[in-house]
């Protein structure tokens, strides 16, 4: 019984309208037959038998009055089964007084003229049935096939995306639409969750990016307050010295010295800011590279900034040669801002590990620093690093993130034995 119900919930919208019409007029036809026929044979039976006659005795008395009488005779029926006449009002009749005795037969009319007003209403009614009945009982079955067809096939799937329409207006995308029916109506309801699920996602990225915003523009204006505040307050000691006189050449000369300073880092936090607002209209320029000149090139000059820095640069190439489709220009800028990070923290040495995996470059790089502070890796979906001691904004993983994310990929901090690790990924 179950397999059944689930094989007629299963059923497509046509196939179950179909079935469900077939069925509602298979039901009519039958119950229609039914009443024709009744109605027929209730009409038959009100009219006389026209094989059926009476016999009419008319008896002509001694004293001149004529007395008849009628018996209904059956066709093939024996007479001698006719019992003995009785003439209305006159009891038995005695044969003694009969002068005269006529036989005749009168044929029955099988005509609507010949019944009686009861009979003659009755045929009528069950005539007027023939006709109505058939017809009321197929508006009967399309009022109930409709019904039927909607009550099982489009009630709950509509009622279902009404309300999932209702608490999308609402901005409400936390929730499942769920309608377990392999027809064109669960087919359209998987495709409403699928779009709920894709609207949810853009949602959660937009919130996500909106939040990473508000965070990076905090983290900005705490930067700028130090530059800001070591500028006033080398305006006033400059101001104050120079009214009380003491103010020499050499101390001029060095304040001034710090303001170019201050005024470089608030060019510099200015810049990486407007960096940020450049990257959202960017797109990749993906072109065919080979993979071996590609990663040679590319670590020829992260070789030359480690060793600026006196560490120790270790590459691991576990890519096939082959061809991919990158942005070399890309990838240059995720790797350099990332070794520029990895180049602060690392004590003597850095491991950077090529791989690939289908059509997604992965590329990881680890330093033995001290890794990521636990609010980093609290935030390690966020944008940018924490304010390092030297004043460094940190911005340089909100950038690399962002190309990633171009690219087709993603960012991940994390921790090692070692120190910090940051590996990302591109589809190429």
């Amino acid at each position: 019984m179950e397999s059944l119900k689930k094989g007629w919930r299963n059923l497509s919208v046509r196939r179950f309208f179909m079935l469900s019409v077939l069925l509602t007029a298979g039901i009519v036809v039958f119950f229609s037959i039914l009443i024709i026929f009744g109605c027929s044979s209730f009409r038959h039976w009100l009219l006389p038998d026209e094989n059926a006659a009476y016999l009419v005795v008319e008896e002509t008395l001694s004293d001149g009055s004529v007395v008849t009488g009628e018996y209904l005779l059956g066709f093939g029926e024996d007479l001698s089964s006719i019992p003995e006449l009785r003439i209305e009002g006159s009891g038995k009749l005695d044969y003694d007084d009969v002068n005269q005795l006529k036989y005749s037969l009168k044929k029955i009319e099988k005509s609507f003229d010949s019944l009686s007003p009861k009979r003659k209403l009755a045929y009528q009614v069950s005539g007027a049935a023939m006709v109505a009945a058939p017809a009321a009982l197929a508006f009967i079955g399309i009022i109930w096939c409709s019904l039927f067809f909607y009550r099982k096939k489009l009630k709950q799937p509509l009622e279902l995306l009404a309300g999932a329409t209702d608490k999308i207006m609402e901005q409400n995308l936390d929730f499942e639409l769920a309608y377990d029916c392999a027809d064109e109506m669960g087919a359209l309801c998987q495709s409403f969750e699928k779009m709920r699920q894709a609207l949810y996602e853009n949602n959660r990225q937009m919130w996500e990016m909106l939040e990473e915003r508000r965070l990076l523009q905090a983290s900005v204006a705490h930067d700028l307050r130090n530059p800001i505040a070591i500028t006033k307050g080398y305006a006033e000691y400059l101001y104050t010295g120079m009214q009380r006189g003491d103010m020499d050449r050499e101390k001029t000369c060095r304040i001034a010295k710090n303001l170019t300073m201050a005024a470089k880092r608030l060019e510099q936090y200015t810049d990486s800011v407007r960096q940020l607002n450049q990257l959202e209209e960017i797109k990749p320029d993906k072109k065919q590279v080979p993979v071996m000149k590609m990663t040679e090139t590319v670590t020829e000059d992260l070789f030359l900034l480690a060793e600026q820095e006196g560490i120790d640069l270790k590459v691991v190439n576990h890519l096939p040669d082959c061809e991919i489709q990158i942005d070399f220009a890309v990838l240059c800028r995720i790797l350099e801002n990332i070794m520029s990070n990895a180049l602060r923290f690392a004590k003597t040495q850095i491991i950077l590990t090529f791989s690939m995996s289908g059509h997604i470059l992965s590329i990881t790089v680890e330093d033995d620093g001290e890794g990521f502070s636990p609010w980093i890796k609290e935030k390690k979906k966020k944008a940018f690093l924490a304010h390092g001691e030297d004043g460094h904004l940190g911005i340089g993983l909100a950038v690399s993130r962002i190309l990633c994310q171009k690219h087709g990929g993603s960012l991940e901090l994390a921790n090692t034995k070692n120190g910090a690790c940051v590996k990302f990924f591109l589809e190429v």
